[in-house]
């Protein structure tokens, strides 16, 4: 057997094998610490802009609401005019205003020889 070959079988029977396999898994666990410290700073940062854009749909949501009511509002008033400006009361006096008369007989013209002018 050769020194290195001694050296080996030494190493191996006085526990260096076991330090280098700890070595290993420490390093490993770095890792996967690493990873899960990368994993919940990730998903932080998603949850605070998914909070954000939620609130501010919310106030937008809010805004297009508050205009719904004063659109419908409004609607209704345009409504009541125009059933006041159609009411008979409101029409008979707007045509004493513009002094209309009222019609009794209609006189209707008769065309005689198909009275449509030719060229």
């Amino acid at each position: 057997m050769t020194q290195k070959q001694k050296q080996k079988l030494k190493n191996s029977l006085n526990g260096d094998q076991p330090e280098k396999n700890k070595r290993d898994f420490q390093g490993k666990l770095r890792f996967i610490n690493k990873l899960l410290l990368l994993l919940i700073l990730f998903s932080s940062v998603y949850f605070i802009v998914s909070i954000n854009d939620l609130s501010i749909k919310g106030f937008v949501l809010e805004d297009l609401k508050k205009q719904a009511k004063e659109l419908e509002k409004n609607n209704q008033n345009l409504e009541l005019s125009m059933t006041e400006l159609k009411s008979y009361d409101n029409i008979i006096a707007r045509t004493k205003e513009l002094q209309m008369v009222k019609v009794d007989k209609i006189d209707y013209i008769t065309v005689i020889n198909g009275g449509v002018a030719k060229k």
